[in-house]
C-alpha cells in the first residue's frame, strides 16, 4: 500500500459566545453530528487513519475526539502550526507519511482548500468537515475522493 493522507477541515463550529477567542470555539450541534459519521464514510472506504496530526484549536480537538471513537487507538499528535496553518506546513505534514500509513491532517481553512487546490490544480470547497482523499502515485500526490458532510447526508448539513 502507498502512503495515504485525508486532508480534513475541522466540523462546523459554535459561534455563540463572544468571550470566546477563535482558538476557543467549541463544536455546534451539527459539527457534533457531522465529525463521527465522516469517521464512519472513512472507514466505509477503508481510510482508517494510523496516526493524526491535528490542530491544536478546541474545535478541532473536539472533531478528532468525536471521530476517534470510530477508529479506535490511533496515535494524535496537536500542532500548534496546524492552526491557520500554511499551504507549506500542510505539505510538510504530507511529507511527513510513512510507507503503509494513512496519515490524517485535521486542519483549517483557507489552508486546506488551497492545499486541494495547488495538489489537484481544480477548487474544490472544502465546507466543515470535508475530506480530500490522497494517495502517493510516484512523486505526485493523487486525489482519490473528496467528502463533503452535505453530499453525503443531505441538505441539513451545509456550512
Amino acid at each position: 500500500m502507498s502512503r495515504r493522507v485525508i486532508l480534513m477541515r475541522h466540523a462546523k463550529s459554535d459561534w455563540n459566545d463572544s468571550a470566546l477567542s477563535d482558538h476557543q470555539r467549541p463544536l455546534n450541534p451539527r459539527g457534533k453530528r457531522d465529525a463521527p459519521r465522516m469517521a464512519e464514510k472513512l472507514l466505509e472506504l477503508g481510510w482508517k487513519p494510523n496516526r493524526v496530526l491535528t490542530s491544536d484549536s478546541q474545535r478541532t480537538v473536539e472533531t478528532l475526539d468525536l471521530m476517534k471513537g470510530k477508529f479506535g487507538e490511533i496515535s494524535i499528535e496537536p500542532l500548534t502550526e496546524l492552526y491557520h496553518p500554511t499551504v507549506p506546513a500542510l505539505f510538510s505534514c504530507m511529507a511527513s507519511s510513512q510507507l503503509e500509513e494513512t496519515l490524517l491532517i485535521l486542519a483549517h481553512n483557507p489552508a486546506t482548500e488551497l492545499a486541494v487546490y495547488e495538489l489537484t490544480g481544480e477548487y474544490h470547497p472544502m465546507p466543515t468537515a470535508a475530506c480530500a482523499l490522497f494517495i502517493e502515485q510516484g512523486d505526485t500526490w493523487m486525489c482519490q475522493q473528496i467528502l463533503r458532510p452535505k453530499e453525503l447526508f443531505g441538505k441539513g448539513n451545509q456550512s
